[in-house]
């Protein structure tokens, strides 16, 4: 088959090196999930931002084909031309089988739309628990909310992250969910236990990720060391000051921004445990980055119960459990690396998704 992926800020990340500071979770499946697709034989093709790259660009074995550049167009017009135009022209020179799209917004809507035009399939994956929470999705603008959910109610197949959310999706939009795991590519690492010294918080500083928590609990032990890595998300300026400005105050505490892929993964080698702030996540990558090197995750959300029924670190409630359990995690010997690194490679690694993909791609009629 052929199979194209609509995704309009994966370029960065497709490309490798570009300096623009645009890299998220969603970004980075896609471009490992056209690796496995590849793998299975299917060719793969990419819709995605005009950054000035040439249209039909090979990266990673793949075509690109560009549809609008980010700043091109009229404030209030440009969702129309040169956005949807675009889009359409770069879908249509695509020419694909089945296309994907992930992560809430209005591209569903967009290829529901196109289908009344042309003949087409396409599958839409859950990014967020929140996805399938009607009114409660990541998105700014009514107009891609309604969107997102006429395109969700018409995909031909729906992927999700978890259990979690198969569940919201039947109950939410009456929908059967496949669930196909995030998952590195990778095999898992392990590190000189000397070289572990970081409190790490990796993640855009978006209001529901409750960035501040942090910067209070680097405050609050001041005889740890702490790194905090992220850039602002979109319409949240304001918060990225806040962050700024209280960060600066905490001597133990590194600030630092946007930082490239493989910078952020420096950080993870010299990890000691990983802190989730969020009140609600989908699957975060940054849990597949630290489970890889054994780290132990500190996080206020537990997708399908997993960090608490497999000792892969500590679930909390509140502020004093949160600094209660970083105080535990850096006990030596309190997580050992081995089991958080068996569980990472019996449940997160290529083979799964494979499987996955390949029984999702033959209930589309299609080979496998």
């Amino acid at each position: 088959m052929r199979i194209c992926l609509v995704s309009m800020t994966v370029y960065p990340v497709l490309h490798g090196d570009t300096g623009i500071e645009q890299v998220g979770g969603a970004e980075v499946q896609q471009v490992q999930i056209a690796r496995v697709l590849r793998r299975l034989g299917h060719e793969v093709c990419f819709v995605t931002e005009d950054h000035g790259q040439p249209d039909g660009e090979v990266l990673q074995g793949c075509t690109v084909y560009k549809a609008y550049a980010p700043a091109a167009g009229l404030p209030g017009l440009r969702f129309f031309h040169p956005r949807l135009t675009g889009i359409w022209r770069a879908l249509r020179r695509a020419s694909a089988d089945v296309y994907y799209t992930r992560a809430a917004g209005f591209m569903p809507g967009l290829l529901a739309l196109l289908r009344r035009r042309q003949p087409l399939r396409y599958v839409y994956a859950g990014a967020h628990d929140s996805d399938f929470l009607p009114g409660q999705e990541c998105v700014r603008l009514g107009r891609d909310r309604w969107l997102h959910r006429y395109g969700l109610r018409r995909a031909d197949a729906i992927v999700v992250q978890s259990e979690v959310q198969r569940g919201s999706l039947l109950r939410n939009y009456g929908r059967a969910g496949t669930v196909v795991p995030n998952f590195l590519d990778v095999e898992p690492v392990t590190l000189p236990d000397a070289d572990r010294g970081e409190i790490l918080w990796v993640g855009r500083l978006a209001a529901f990720k409750r960035p501040l928590l942090f910067v209070e609990l680097a405050r609050r032990l001041p005889q740890l060391r702490f790194t905090m890595i992220g850039p602002p998300a979109p319409g949240e300026a304001a918060l990225h000051g806040q962050v700024v400005a209280a960060a600066a105050g905490v001597p133990n505490l590194r600030f630092l921004g946007f930082q490239p892929p493989a910078e952020v993964e420096k950080h993870f080698d010299r990890c000691r445990t990983l802190v989730s702030t969020s009140s609600m996540e989908g699957f975060p990558n940054v849990f597949l980055q630290a489970m890889r090197r054994g780290i132990p995750i500190v996080s206020f959300v537990d997708p399908d119960g997993m960090i608490g029924a497999h000792g892969l670190g500590t679930v909390v409630r509140d502020e004093a459990g949160l600094e209660a359990a970083v105080r535990e995690s850096v006990a030596p010997g309190r997580f050992a690396p081995g089991p958080i690194q068996d569980y990472f490679a019996t449940h997160f690694g290529p083979q799964a998704v494979e499987a996955g993909y390949r029984n999702l791609l033959a209930g589309l009629g299609g080979p496998a």
